[in-house]
């Protein structure tokens, strides 16, 4: 037998209930929480995410649905960018930061399955030292 979590979101204005069942012994494919390490910026110019290098500074791969991912850019330095790309192809999500702890670049929530390109960039074109978190709960 399955157990389920069972969900309910009430619009009680419109009378719009949905119910959302989830198995709780799901096998999603969750990154483990992760570090990676490496040097913001780049020599492309995203436009609004600030320059990037060449190649994403991580990929993720989820094979199903993720109800809670999170990514963080950790630099003591700079402007840090995170650029996130995918999983559809014209999906693009950019968050910009500063290298103040509480102003750190991050980026949360449900993620649907997919491939995802993860950039840490700099809105200034300098090069730092950074550390990319990926948790999940």
């Amino acid at each position: 037998m399955f157990n389920f979590f069972l969900s309910f979101t009430s619009l009680w204005f419109l009378g719009i209930i949905s119910i959302v069942l989830i198995p709780l012994n799901s096998k999603a494919q969750i990154p483990n929480n992760q570090e990676i390490r490496g040097t913001t910026g780049g020599n492309n110019n995203s436009g609004d995410c600030g320059y990037i290098a060449n190649a994403p500074n991580h990929i993720i791969t989820l094979n199903q649905q993720v109800y809670s991912l999170n990514i963080v850019v950790e630099a003591n330095q700079g402007k840090p960018s995170l650029l996130v790309l995918g999983p559809g192809q014209n999906d693009r999500f950019c968050i910009l930061g500063d290298s103040t702890p509480s102003k750190y670049p991050k980026m949360g929530g449900v993620w649907a399955p997919g491939k995802y390109f993860i950039y840490v960039g700099d809105t200034q074109g300098s090069q730092n030292p950074f550390t990319l978190r990926i948790t999940s709960k």
